[in-house]
């Protein structure tokens, strides 16, 4: 019976046919298509693991330095599990990009790079205060209340929501 069918109709490798189904426009087997599926998927994770530490900065404000303040800002910290993975993955899958679709001639590209870490310095310097405050408590020190009343999250949810911002429509509308 097999041998009534033409050559090769089973010699289609998985690949080859995971590369011949569309979704949604897109060919499945198309290496960018699946790069931009991970990047958006760190952004995802990045998104999610910095919202836990979003959240935290606006809880601790006003609280006095205490084991449930200390509680709050461990449970910070640990959400990089979540947010640094999500960042490699965006970083990696962003670079990776560039290179397979030859987007290095492009200005919204480096725009978005220069915005990105431009954010990560800002925001890293405006949260330090959280820091801080974390390892006076893990020490019990003092100086862990002083930190706290120095911490400004509104500063930093600006910073991070215009980034996105920017980083969102210099990846959708590749103005130049």
């Amino acid at each position: 019976m097999c041998s009534q069918l033409k050559p090769g109709v089973f010699a289609k490798s998985v690949g080859e046919r995971l590369a011949a189904v569309k979704f949604g426009g897109a060919r499945l087997g198309n290496l960018y298509v699946w790069l931009k599926f991970f990047h958006v998927l760190g952004v995802g994770l990045f998104l999610f693991g910095h919202g836990i530490s979003a959240v935290t900065s606006f809880a601790v404000r006003g609280r006095p330095a205490d084991a449930a303040t200390g509680a709050l800002l461990r449970a910070s910290i640990r959400s990089g599990a979540i947010t640094y993975p999500g960042l490699l993955l965006l970083i990696v899958t962003g670079v990776w990009m560039g290179f397979a679709g030859s987007l290095w001639h492009t200005g919204w590209i480096w725009a978005a790079i220069v915005v990105l870490v431009l954010t990560l310095v800002v925001m890293g310097a405006l949260s330090r205060h959280y820091h801080m405050a974390r390892d006076a408590l893990a020490k019990n020190e003092a100086g862990a209340d002083a930190e706290l009343e120095r911490a400004r999250p509104v500063p930093i949810a600006v910073v991070g929501t215009v980034a996105i911002v920017l980083l969102i429509f210099l990846m959708v509308v590749k103005p130049f």
